[in-house]
């Protein structure tokens, strides 16, 4: 595998831009208490605070020194900011301390040097996406209520050429490199996933300072498993985002045993799952809606979508279609699954018998 690939700058400056955020949003969730004092509520009722503004600042910033013509589909805006002169504070400090730390990057990624300029690089996230072009899709914090627990979120980054995903890297914070069970868990903490289409997928340290090559890197794939007393499945925390009965009703359809089911089901926010999925420490993801019109967000899944693609899995909708990501900032579909290549139609089947969609 040569270290010098179609998207070799690319992935090394989403690499150094993720390793930037994961250092000020690890800070952020170590003190809790002040993420949580830091913290609005959105329209849509979910929480955001001041690490998803000054994670989106830094990360956009990276993208647009150095591939100035492309867009960024982010999940944030400024405007809380600009009404709120005290959290726009707290934003820019947290970004200088995080640069500071991190400063050997600068010349890679480039330095916020104002309020300002954190605010225009936030709003560069305010593209529509779409099927022709290239674009990033960004979420600066996804599971923003496990950071607030100081529990697991993720910092994922993509690319998307004419609505593909073609590069995903995802920085887990607080994740220990191996998950075995809700209560088993060990090794250390703190996990880059990146995956390049037609490469594969890795994973390093994500503390470590500095880019390392993909040679550098150990490559993961996903395990071959489909007996139902093998089988391990990755589900969320939050009941508000999927059916936990339906995703019940679906692992009986499978054939899990009812004794055993609870200690075969990992629970965990945010693209983290699809890494433990991808890493060959579970076989299946399920997330399905808890209502037919509830449409997933695209940089919900981008990132973990190319990671579980690469490593010897499939992804796609309750049907077992693929995800589309040139469709806006929405997936058109319903529901998200994901497996190994062996077990994916079994899935895609008990759900057919089990869901009505």
């Amino acid at each position: 595998m040569s270290g010098i690939h179609k998207y070799s700058r690319e992935l090394e400056v989403a690499t150094l831009a993720v390793k930037r955020a994961s250092v000020l949003t690890k800070q952020l969730s170590d003190s809790i208490s002040q993420a949580r004092l830091g913290t609005l509520t959105k329209e849509d009722s979910s929480p955001v605070t001041i690490g998803d503004f000054a994670s989106q600042a830094i990360i956009n910033h990276a993208l647009y020194v150095n591939f100035p013509h492309d867009e960024i589909v982010g999940e944030e805006d400024s405007r809380d900011l600009k009404e709120n002169g005290k959290l726009a504070k707290q934003v820019f400090e947290l970004i200088e301390k995080a640069q500071l730390e991190t400063s050997d990057y600068d010349n890679a990624i480039g330095h916020l040097k104002d309020l300002e300029s954190v605010l225009e690089s936030i709003d560069l996230g305010n593209s529509k996406g779409g099927s022709k072009g290239r674009f990033w899709a960004l979420d600066p914090i996804d599971g923003t209520k496990g950071f607030l627990r100081g529990d697991q979120f993720a910092v994922c980054l993509a690319l998307v050429e004419d609505g593909k995903v073609v590069l995903g890297v995802i920085g887990c914070p607080n994740l220990p490199k191996h998950i075995e069970s809700n209560t088993k868990h060990f090794g250390p903490v703190g996990g880059l996933y990146s995956s390049i289409k037609n490469i594969g997928s890795f994973y390093s340290p994500l503390f470590t300072p500095g880019f390392e090559s993909l040679e550098k890197q150990e490559k993961i794939e996903m395990t071959q498993r489909d007996s139902p007393d093998e089988l391990k499945v990755v589900e969320g925390v939050e009941k508000g985002h999927s059916s936990h009965s339906t995703q019940a009703n679906i692992k009986a359809k499978i054939g899990f045993n009812p004794q055993t089911v609870v200690e075969q089901t990992i629970n965990l926010d945010s693209q983290v799952k699809y890494c433990v999925l991808a890493s060959g420490q579970a076989d299946i993801y399920l997330r399905l809606p808890i209502n037919n019109t509830y449409r997933e967000k695209i940089w919900d899944h981008a990132a973990g979508n190319i990671l579980v693609s690469e490593a010897g899995g499939k992804v796609g909708d309750v049907y077992g279609e693929p995800l589309d990501f040139g469709k806006g900032r929405q997936l058109p579909s319903i529901g998200v699954i994901a497996g190994n290549n062996k077990v994916f139609d079994k899935v895609v089947s008990a759900i057919k018998s089990v869901c009505e969609y």
